[in-house]
């Protein structure tokens, strides 16, 4: 349901709906929302037995997607709600790794003191949504196939690259200030 692009989000999520209206002879079956950044953290898991994880995405526009998820040994923790940054912004606290593709797409610009053995490259997978969704569904997430909606990061998705530098040189002057 989140993030992504614009068009793939709301592809998937058609896609989905369209499939569990006609599960069950058309009677329908619930969707279950999954978040692409939990997927990240779930296969960074279940790869290299990560635990700690903040998964970026690039976001393409010079941006990430970010989230900081935990593993409890049997569900992972869940963010309240995701970053959209620049690359050079992403903190990731000691101990923690850098899952996702952002750090290939940005390299040396996200977060230079995390080690190189912290830094895994890894994409949400359909195997990851499999091992995910036990849980999701035992928490009661899943929702009638109507509800399953995309959740946008981006409150502009047009913006031109001028617009984003313009808005990150009147936060860093409105910083010093």
């Amino acid at each position: 349901r989140r993030p992504g692009s614009f068009t793939g989000l709301r592809t998937a999520c058609a896609v989905a709906q369209g499939l569990a209206f006609g599960a069950h002879n058309g009677q329908g079956t619930p969707v279950l929302p999954v978040d692409t950044l939990l997927a990240v953290a779930e296969e960074a898991r279940h790869q290299h037995g990560l635990t700690q994880v903040v998964a970026v995405l690039d976001a393409r526009m010079d941006e990430v997607y970010t989230a900081p998820f935990q593993f409890d040994g049997h569900r992972w923790s869940e963010p309240g709600d995701f970053g959209l940054l620049a690359p050079e912004h992403i903190e990731v606290p000691v101990g923690w790794a850098l899952a996702g593709n952002a750090d290939a797409a940005y390299p040396g610009r996200i977060a230079p003191a995390v080690p190189a053995a912290a830094r895994v490259v890894v994409l949400p997978t359909a195997s990851a949504l499999l091992r995910l969704a036990p849980a999701l569904l035992a928490a009661g997430q899943a929702v009638p196939a109507d509800q399953a909606l995309p959740r946008y990061i981006r409150n502009k998705v047009a913006k031109t690259t001028q617009e984003r530098a313009d808005e990150r040189l009147a936060q860093a002057t409105a910083g010093l200030a």
